[in-house]
């Protein structure tokens, strides 16, 4: 029972898949998929993040899913035991880690190649980009081997054996929360989904197409280790459990009364008006600016664009500092952010799961 934020060795399962498989072999030779990025638009309970148990964290989350894609290719070898990853891919320690926790939830030991197109991604901005390449390199190994694990069984699977990696450092990770909305996300159909839980999908729902997601990182931004960034989380835990005992019963009522009922009709703005009241007054931002102690200051600049209704759902993803935007009117949001130093991109939603490019069997 781990209950503390000291570093682990990769490959480590703290909590097993919850099945038992034996002769599985791979159906195919090589398999690539196209794994989406997910936007972590609010908790329903921000004081579950502050305990470490065993890796397990409940805090739910809601989330959009967007068209910013890992190219994940995964290949049987004939070196049996051994792993080899390409060159070019990044963070080889999680893809390490991965294929440690994939062989030991389907007791295998064939050889693979592994090889992840994710040279452009930002790490600690809130697009999920750890846990995103762990879903996705554990699901481009189960697609290999026939798909023998369900995708709800690995998506808690990933979740709570989460892990980043430390620079300078190719054998230890740092254990950092992961609610499953990366999994979730990549895993499943629908634009937004709302997961409670431990890693449970309650709802999604699909996104019309001409609405798009408009992100924003600030221009001054320093990329930094996973160990800081949780270093800097953990003194700030006392503010995330202020809020999730204040406000944790409000939220509950107004996912269950107002944001659930708006995802049967596809009332959007009010889904935004869920988003924002959770951000904006509830102290949420202010609470997960420890990264970036700017970011109250750029929100409320923002503000307007939900107030005018420019956007439906104005928010920051996880705890920052990236800036989201989901809105039918991207030109006058990614101005807005333009004018406030951000860099920008505007990207679709996206409704589908993550997508088989190429099999060979």
């Amino acid at each position: 029972m781990k209950k503390d934020f000291k570093p682990f060795r990769i490959g480590t399962v703290f909590n097993p898949i919850g099945a038992r498989f034996s002769g599985v072999n791979p159906t195919l030779k090589s398999v690539s998929i196209r794994f989406p990025s997910r936007l972590n638009a609010m908790a329903l309970d921000p004081g579950k993040i502050t305990t470490n148990k065993n890796l397990v964290y409940s805090p739910g989350e809601v989330i959009f899913v967007v068209k910013i894609y890992k190219d994940i290719y995964v290949r049987v070898t004939d070196k049996k035991g051994e792993i080899e990853i390409s060159q070019s891919s990044r963070r080889q320690s999680l893809i390490k880690h991965t294929i440690f926790l994939m062989r030991g939830a389907l007791s295998v030991d064939d050889g693979l190649y592994v090889d992840v197109k994710n040279k452009t991604e930002l790490k600690h901005c809130g697009l999920g980009s750890s846990s995103s390449l762990i879903a996705g390199v554990a699901a481009a190994i189960n697609e290999l081997y026939g798909n023998p694990i369900r995708l709800d069984l690995l998506a808690r699977y990933a979740a709570q054996n989460h892990g980043e990696e430390i620079s300078g450092s190719d054998e230890d990770l740092v254990p950092v929360q992961c609610i499953g909305g990366s999994a979730i996300g990549g895993f499943f159909d629908g634009g937004l989904k709302v997961i409670s839980g431990e890693t449970c999908l309650i709802q999604s729902m699909r996104i019309p197409q001409k609405y798009k997601a408009v992100i924003g990182f600030p221009k001054d931004l320093k990329e930094r280790d996973s160990r800081i960034m949780m270093d800097l989380e953990i003194k700030s835990f006392d503010k995330f459990l202020k809020t999730g005992i204040k406000f944790g019963k409000q939220i509950a009522y107004n996912i269950l009364h107002k944001m659930l009922p708006a995802m049967v009709t596809g009332d959007i703005n009010t889904i935004g008006d869920v988003i924002f009241d959770y951000r904006f007054n509830m102290g949420s931002i202010k609470n997960c600016s420890f990264g970036y102690p700017g970011l109250v200051k750029l929100t409320n600049k923002l503000a307007a664009l939900k107030k005018n209704g420019s956007a439906e759902v104005l928010a920051i993803s996880s705890v920052g500092p990236g800036v989201f935007a989901i809105t039918d009117n991207p030109e006058v949001c990614e101005k807005e952010f333009i004018k406030n130093n951000l860099i920008t991109k505007v990207v679709p939603i996206e409704n589908d799961k993550y997508k088989i490019m190429e099999a060979r069997s």
